[in-house]
C-alpha cells in the first residue's frame, strides 16, 4: 500500500478539486468546502476569517479519507487478477462507495459542523440522502478518479516496468 501513497494524495487533491468544480458548474453556491467554512465559524462564533481554511481542511481530509478507503479496498487480494476484471470491480466498487458515501452525506455533514462548532454531538440527525440525483453522481464522479489513478494508473505503469521490478 505504501507505493500506492502518492497516487492516493494525487487521487484525493483532483477529486476535491473535481467535486467543487462540479458542484459550482451545476449551480450550486457554496460550495461544500465554502457551506462547511461558513457553517462551523457561524455556529461556533469564529472568526470569519477562517472559514475558507476550515472548510478547505474538512473537505481535503474527507476526500483524502475516501480516497484512501477505496485504494484500500480495490488492492484486495479477493479483488480478481485479470486487469479487465479488476478494472471491471473497481468501477463497480466506485459506483458503490459513492452510493454509500452519498447516503452518509446529510448526517456526516450535521455531525461535522455541530462537533467543529463546538456544540458537541447533534441532538437529532438527518435521514440518509437516498436520491441518486446530482449529489451521487458527483461522489461516483470523485470514486472514477480514484479508480482512473489508483487502481488503473498502476495497472498501466506496471505493465510497461521490466518484471524483475515489481519483485
Amino acid at each position: 500500500m505504501r507505493r500506492l501513497a502518492p497516487w492516493v494524495v494525487l487521487a484525493a487533491l483532483v477529486g476535491a478539486i473535481e467535486f467543487v468544480v462540479v458542484q459550482a458548474l451545476g449551480g450550486f453556491s457554496p460550495n461544500i468546502a465554502q457551506f462547511m467554512g461558513r457553517q462551523i465559524v457561524n455556529q461556533g462564533g469564529y472568526s470569519e476569517s477562517l472559514a475558507g481554511a476550515i472548510g478547505w481542511t474538512i473537505h481535503l481530509g474527507v476526500s483524502l479519507t475516501y480516497a484512501a478507503l477505496y485504494a484500500f479496498a480495490s488492492h484486495q487480494p479477493m479483488m480478481p487478477a485479470s486487469r479487465t476484471a479488476r478494472w471491471s470491480a473497481g468501477l463497480v466498487l466506485a459506483l458503490l462507495l459513492g452510493w454509500l458515501t452519498t447516503l452518509a452525506t446529510a448526517p456526516a455533514i450535521a455531525v461535522t459542523i455541530s462537533v467543529l462548532a463546538g456544540q458537541g454531538w447533534p441532538t437529532a440527525l438527518p435521514g440518509p440522502n437516498t436520491s441518486l440525483g446530482f449529489a451521487f453522481w458527483n461522489h461516483v464522479g470523485f470514486f472514477a478518479i480514484c479508480w482512473a489513478l489508483t487502481l488503473v494508473w498502476p495497472d498501466i505503469l506496471r505493465g510497461q516496468r521490466p518484471e524483475t521490478a515489481n519483485v
